[in-house]
């Protein structure tokens, strides 16, 4: 009898052995996105009367860039890259803010990576008051991007990066007189998150601000030079696009824009996408005395997660045979 029992739970051990599995299919993920946004402040000239400043403590700044793979003999590496602007040279030096992080597997040839990459053009009028820094013309362009992409998706694995860049800047006007001058700017952004496996997502979002703030003795008057075309891409199951503009109107003058494309996994090739675009002028009426602060804001963020789930596999046919099996087993010990 040894001998049966034996046998038994050698099936028993091939049974347990067969119940799990790891799905270990390719895996091709990507978030990525561009927005720029430039203006221009009464054509590229201080108004007369007004000065115009770098408003203090106004400048936020914020940013990352990470990646993971779930495996020991991952490799990771970081480049960098600062430049400190200058808006007073002829053309201006801009602000650049780039990063790579990468974690490779398998030689490189699989693994995960994500990146920022953040300019800010500023031009300062040089017939302004020399001791203020008064930008009138201004271009932000961000971009970023996080990718997965492993042969055998067997190993988890990520990608995240984010930045944000706040510049206020102060009017005031010192003169005796009304000033009136215009605002001018454009927007273009475009996003996309893809995923081409199973168990995890792919996500890219982003925001635009330019806010009128503390306004005293200012009218503003929204006016749009072009309208707002959109171009989206939601079609697959699992892909998801959100987007927002809003404009002046009530308590708020400005306009503040906002998109984000999600796609999740499902075994099959999921994208999303959205395109924008929007040209618009903001004319600004200043009492005597009169003053506000100017806002604007970038801010992108990128994200691609991976993470395999042990998937059942089949159980085998003869799992009847083996509890019919089990069962003789105890009826025998039960004679005995």
């Amino acid at each position: 009898m040894k001998h049966h029992v034996f046998s038994i739970s050698l099936c028993g051990l091939f049974l347990l052995g067969t119940v799990q599995g790891a799905q270990a299919a390719t895996v091709n993920a990507t978030s990525d996105l561009n927005m720029l946004h430039s203006y221009t402040v009464n054509s590229g000239s201080v108004p007369t009367g007004v000065r115009l400043h770098l408003l203090a403590g106004a400048l936020a700044l914020g940013e990352n860039a990470a990646s993971s793979v779930d495996d020991p003999t991952a490799i990771n590496s970081t480049i960098p890259f600062a430049q400190v602007a200058n808006p007073f040279t002829d053309p201006p030096i801009p602000y650049i803010a780039q990063r790579v992080d990468r974690s490779t597997i398998n030689g490189g040839l699989d693994g995960s990576q994500a990146q920022y990459d953040m300019s800010a053009t500023s031009v300062d009028d040089p017939d302004a008051n020399p001791f203020d820094t008064s930008i009138v013309e201004r271009t932000v362009d961000t971009s970023g991007a996080a990718r997965v992409f492993l042969s055998a998706g067997d190993v988890a694995a990520s990608a995240h990066s984010d930045f944000l860049l706040d510049r206020g800047f102060s009017f005031v006007n010192e003169s005796g007189e009304s000033v009136s001058f215009n605002i001018t700017g454009e927007v273009t952004a475009s996003f996309l998150a893809s995923h081409d496996g199973m168990d995890g997502f792919a996500r890219a979002s982003g925001n635009l601000f330019l806010e009128f703030a503390d306004m005293i003795g200012t009218q503003v008057d929204y006016l749009p030079l072009a309208p707002y075309l959109r171009t989206i891409d939601d079609g697959d199951a699992g892909a998801s696009v959100t987007e927002q503009l809003v404009t002046s109107g009530g308590a708020f003058d400005g306009f503040n824009f906002s998109a984000a494309t999600t796609a999740i996994a499902d075994g099959t090739d999921t994208t999303a996408s959205f395109d924008a675009s929007f040209r618009y002028m903001f004319r600004v009426q200043m009492d005597p005395g009169a003053r506000f602060n100017l806002m604007t804001g970038a801010r992108q963020a990128n994200a691609v997660e991976y993470t395999p789930q042990l998937s059942p596999v089949p159980l085998p046919a003869s799992l009847p045979i083996l509890g019919s099996a089990f069962l003789m087993l105890a009826a025998i010990r039960v004679r005995r």
